[in-house]
């Protein structure tokens, strides 16, 4: 395989095709936050063709790129293994809603591609959406959820879309969610 099938690879993952320094600054963290090992900006710009300078990539690059997109390792990639699901740490961003939100704080989720809902802490482990862009959510919809974690799925319990109970709904399925507080 070739280093441009892993960064297609990357850039569906985390919904972003970096085109700017600011971006590979952003896929730089969330590299981070989902496999904990730290890729510089500089090195992705190289990787993706931004800075014109030779390349020659280090194996344990293409081991973080194929780890960030849910492989065991960049071999594991090559040959064409399906990602499986495992266990491992929560990503190290996490908020525990019980301990570190107070009614009428804000949170800005995101994921791929290119969905964001602002969420509103209501109390009791309860939210309600202000503002949704590119999601089946709409401002208003309401749900509980006491966990929000950097790089995993966001578990949306009880949620109630326009009226209707719709149940589970999960955002972040394959890539995870990132999150600003606001």
């Amino acid at each position: 395989m070739k280093l441009n099938d892993i960064c297609k690879e990357v850039e569906k993952t985390s919904g972003v095709i970096p085109s700017t320094p600011k971006q590979f600054e952003e896929l730089a963290e969330r590299i981070y936050n989902h496999t904990g090992k730290i890729l510089s900006p500089t090195t992705l710009k190289r990787i993706w063709g931004y800075i014109d300078e030779p390349l020659s990539t280090r194996r344990s690059t293409l081991d973080i790129l194929a780890r960030f997109c849910g492989w065991k390792d960049y071999t594991d990639f090559e040959k064409g293994n399906i990602p499986e699901a495992e266990s491992g740490k929560i990503g190290t961003k996490t908020i525990s809603v019980e301990e570190e939100m107070k009614r009428g704080d804000r949170i800005r989720i995101m994921w791929p591609p290119s969905r964001v809902c602002v969420l509103e802490y209501q109390g009791e482990k309860r939210w309600i959406i202000l503002h949704a862009e590119g999601t089946r959510l709409k401002a208003g919809d309401t749900f509980s959820c006491s966990l929000i974690s950097e790089g995993e799925p966001l578990y949306l319990n009880n949620v109630i879309h326009q009226g209707e109970a719709l149940g589970l709904y999960v955002c972040g399925r394959r890539s995870g969610v990132s999150f600003l507080r606001e």
